[in-house]
């Protein structure tokens, strides 16, 4: 008998006896992918220990596989996405502070350090080098508790803004065929010939990366485009395919380059890495901060061939204003995810954002995700219980979950199948 399995079913039950064959009083309810280690069997159930209280859950509702888990981390103003399937982890942004390597040591890896083993990352996407999705990658490049496979990102950074010799605050811009071409395009991060400071932000985390490089803790970092495939392999049976879908460089006498759009932020944000996700027959889309001008750009690249229908889609920049009504009726997802913060100026998620993710949906009943909505205080301490939203597809099933806010173990879960 394995010594583990893990749920097959979203919120199963996990009860504090058995009797008569039959479970007695709920105790626990576990997301469908958790792990639970086998402690003892009787018959058709087996007492368990695994998130939550231990107990006793019935083999209908175990498995021999974990399926495909999407953690969308509450990290306040910013984007950090964790991905688990099989072998293979994924870091999609870590938002701007220390929550996301706060999560990932106290709770989520806390059983490998208390092993004393490492935490291994296979793949760290940057979506692209603005603060809210990088900056909390510093501290977790900083710990040598983790390792990693190869960084990828789309190839843009900030100069300092002293002394800047180039045209932009991203590098020169060049007048090509009626478009004006950002030509500065990083590919290995660890080999940068460069000249010129870039900001203190950016600078630090190359610091950062520099240090995991020495160290032996990560093997290279790409800069990926449209067209690059990430993972295109196969998981516990099914298809597990990572592909990007922008951004578009294009061709100059000078070499590749990124059309530049009014100013530093619309450029940045506009190329930023845009994934599209398959397990088995279903499909994520993780839109980092696409903007007005850079989705009317898309469209317009893949005319009627377009990839951008999914069953589930991360808002473009934390459900801002900035976005076009035809982009979203492209990807026409069942669930949208908004990832944002409190204390910030610029009131995401906006209204107008939230109304047109559930108009544009192919769902009967839409549902619409914030990672901010998600987090609650608890009235007794005045502690920040920060938010999740879970994501568990096994392949042909996707359930969405997020914690209710008065903690109830055998009543936990609000959660929803998409359909």
């Amino acid at each position: 008998m394995s010594s583990f399995k893990y749920a097959a079913k979203n919120a199963a039950p996990i009860y504090e006896s058995v009797v008569n064959d039959k479970g007695k009083k709920i105790i626990n309810k576990i997301l469908m992918g958790t792990y639970v280690t086998i402690l003892e069997q009787q018959g058709n159930w087996y007492r368990v220990a695994t998130a939550g209280p231990d107990g006793w859950i019935h083999s209908d509702n175990l498995t021999d596989y974990m399926g495909l888990k999407i953690f969308f981390l509450d990290v306040g103003q910013g984007d950090g996405v964790l991905i688990e399937t099989g072998k293979y982890r994924l870091l999609i942004d870590a938002g701007p502070d220390n929550s996301m390597h706060s999560y990932l040591t106290k709770w989520q890896f806390r059983y490998l350090l208390d092993s004393d083993k490492k935490i291994h990352i296979d793949y760290v996407i940057i979506s692209h080098f603005d603060t809210d999705h990088y900056k909390g990658l510093i501290k977790i490049l900083d710990d040598n508790n983790f390792t990693f496979g190869t960084l990828i990102h789309p190839g843009i950074l900030k100069f300092a803004t002293k002394d800047n010799p180039y045209t932009t605050g991203l590098g020169n811009t060049i007048k090509h065929s009626g478009k004006t071409i950002l030509t500065h395009v990083f590919d290995d991060l660890l080999n940068i010939n460069e000249p010129h400071p870039f900001n203190r932000d950016t600078s630090n985390f190359m610091e950062a990366l520099h240090k995991a490089h020495s160290e032996g803790r990560i093997t290279a970092t790409q800069r990926y485009e449209q067209g690059s495939s990430i993972l295109n392999t196969t998981v516990e049976g099914k298809p597990f395919n990572i592909e990007v879908l922008a951004p578009f460089t294009e061709n100059t006498p000078n070499g590749k380059g990124f059309m530049y759009w009014k100013d530093v932020g619309k450029t940045i944000n506009g190329h930023s890495l845009v994934i599209k996700l398959y397990f088995g027959n279903r499909t994520v889309l993780l839109g980092g901060d696409l903007n007005t001008l850079s989705q009317e750009y898309l469209i317009n690249q893949y005319g009627n061939d377009h990839p951008f229908e999914v069953d589930v889609a991360k808002s473009c920049h934390h459900g801002a204003s900035d976005f076009t009504e035809k982009f979203m009726q492209l990807v026409n997802p069942y669930a949208t995810v908004i990832s944002s913060g409190d204390n910030e100026g610029y009131s995401h998620p906006r209204a107008d954002a939230i109304g047109c993710a559930g108009k544009y949906s192919k769902s009967k009943r839409p549902l619409v995700y914030s990672t901010e909505l998600a987090r609650s205080t608890d009235i007794n301490s005045n502690k920040i219980l920060f938010g999740m939203i879970n994501l568990r597809c096994n392949g042909s099933h996707i359930f969405m979950s997020q914690m209710k806010e008065r903690k109830n173990d055998a009543d936990l879960w609000d959660a929803y199948e998409i359909l």
